[in-house]
């Protein structure tokens, strides 16, 4: 495909490229221990931790003495102004399912700069795990150069994205909660079916929002993967009464309930529907995280984009992927959009959250190598999409001018660059995912019936872009079977946290 001075000037690209994405990530793991507030998500969870090893179990769930979402007073709190803001009437405090406290046990007998530490490293750990089972479900074929330049740009765009590294800093767990869905999405793509189901069932109760793929595939028929998130999410509520018996639990549900039904955030890093409007339309403090009243017509709207947004998601995939011309990919579309909807239709989706758009990004990537009516058009959206998307944007000058951030209405609206960027990402999704339905296109031949043949090089299979390099068929042949295919961070200055 490239000839053999070409194939080397490939190969030299891809390596540089995984040079540097391994040398950014490195550095930037390394310089966020030195930024004031390294760590602060993974502060209530030390806590937690350190309540557990003293089996002192009142303070995880008092959430109705203590301050509820927040804590307004006890250990959390205490913990909270010794090592970060020591005039904050509130804290960042434990709000999981008490099961998962069992986690950080292990780090109890650290203290909390150290255990962050070590934290660090389990993230950094993960989010090169998840990469690794991402790409190895979504093998690449063909021209061996091709498939390691892709390999190459795989793991730059997940080492360098933002979103990731801001979890380094943040200590938040957001890449436990990704990396066990990425083994969730190997083992669907092995079809391992009942293992897949039980990864995902791991993370359902964690936060939530994961438990938007059960529906999915309910309606996809995958029995066995329903069942396998349906028993681990029952283990482990089992392991939380364990933990803390029926009272806590309860406390718990009791928090959950109460926050579901509060208002907006307007904060900046809020990168949902309802954070768009919240930005838009002056409602609430950009530079704070505070529930804000909303009034009716403003919920009505969101609701109605949510809605708008589902109804299309719903449209297009409404073709089962096994009756598309390329189930897998169809099966990665969908599970692309999916992905979509969970982060903008939610309340509150912080920016690193964003994470989770790193198998959009590769399965947008390789739905637009795959497609044959690709134009300049179709790349600028994914270029732009990702553009938008791989930096958080306007907020680094919040040290300098945060009174202007929050009064200044274009200064608002650039706040939600990255959901703009994710709104681009979804319309190219919802492209593909349509024309994937579509009925296979006559393969061109000559007037003398003779079948012209694809270019080689970096082809599509099923389960991926993973298929054989194309060889010309017989004009018979070629007809009767369709195209195969398968399926640097802000200052520390500029750094808030956010949950």
């Amino acid at each position: 495909m490239f000839g053999e001075t070409g194939g080397r000037a490939v190969r030299l690209t891809a390596v540089l490229l995984i040079a540097f994405a391994a040398a950014f990530f490195f550095y930037y793991g390394l310089d966020t221990i030195n930024d004031p507030v390294f760590g602060i998500d993974f502060l209530p969870y030390h806590v937690a931790g350190q309540l557990a090893a003293a089996g002192d179990w009142k303070p995880l769930t008092d959430y109705a003495s203590t301050g509820g979402f927040e804590a307004k007073t006890g250990p959390f709190l205490d913990t909270f102004h010794q090592y970060f803001f020591p005039d904050s009437p509130l804290g960042l405090r434990w709000i999981y399912l008490p099961a998962y406290v069992w986690i950080f046990r292990p780090l109890a007998g650290l203290s909390f700069p150290a255990a962050a530490r070590v934290w660090l490293l389990v993230n950094a750990v993960l989010i090169v795990l998840g990469i690794g089972l991402l790409i190895r479900a979504r093998p690449g074929n063909g021209d061996r150069s091709a498939v390691f330049l892709r390999t190459a740009l795989f793991i730059f765009l997940g080492l360098t994205f933002q979103p990731v590294l801001d979890n380094l800093w943040h200590g938040n767990v957001s890449v436990l909660i990704f990396s066990c869905f990425c083994l969730s999405y190997f083992l669907l793509k092995k079809k391992r079916n009942l293992l897949s189901g039980l990864a995902l069932g791991l993370i359902v109760p964690l936060k939530f929002y994961p438990a938007i793929f059960i529906p999915y595939f309910i309606w996809r028929r995958n029995w066995r993967l329903v069942a396998g998130a349906a028993l681990s999410c029952l283990l482990l509520f089992a392991l939380s009464l364990f933990t803390v018996g029926w009272e806590g639990n309860l406390a718990y549900f009791e928090m959950v309930r109460g926050e579901l039904g509060s208002g907006g955030i307007a904060a900046f890093n809020n990168q949902s529907i309802n954070g768009f409007l919240l930005h838009i339309f002056p409602y609430g403090d950009v530079n704070v995280w505070e529930n804000t009243p909303t009034l009716f017509w403003l919920t009505s709207l969101r609701l109605i984009l949510a809605f708008v947004m589902i109804f299309a998601v719903l449209r297009v995939i409404r073709r089962r992927p096994e009756k598309t011309i390329d189930p897998a990919a169809a099966q990665d579309l969908d599970l692309t959009l999916v992905i979509f909807v969970m982060l903008l239709a939610s309340p509150s989706t912080w920016y690193h959250y964003y994470t989770w758009l790193l198998l959009p990004l590769y399965c947008l990537f390789d739905g637009v190598l795959r497609s044959r009516e690709a134009g300049p058009g179709i790349y600028i959206l994914l270029a732009v999409g990702y553009g938008l998307t791989a930096v958080q944007g306007i907020d680094v000058i919040r040290p300098l001018a945060a009174s202007a951030l929050d009064r200044v209405w274009i200064l608002r609206a650039l706040l939600s660059q990255s959901f703009l960027g994710a709104v681009v990402l979804l319309l190219l999704a919802l492209r593909l995912r349509r024309d994937s339905s579509q009925p296979p296109s006559p393969v061109p031949s000559t007037s003398s019936g003779q079948v012209v043949p694809r270019p080689q090089g970096l082809t599509c299979g099923p389960g991926g872009v993973g298929g054989a390099a194309t060889k010309p068929r017989s004009s018979a042949t070629a007809t009767a079977s369709g195209p195969s295919g398968g399926s640097p961070g802000p200052t520390s200055a500029g750094r808030t946290t956010s949950r």
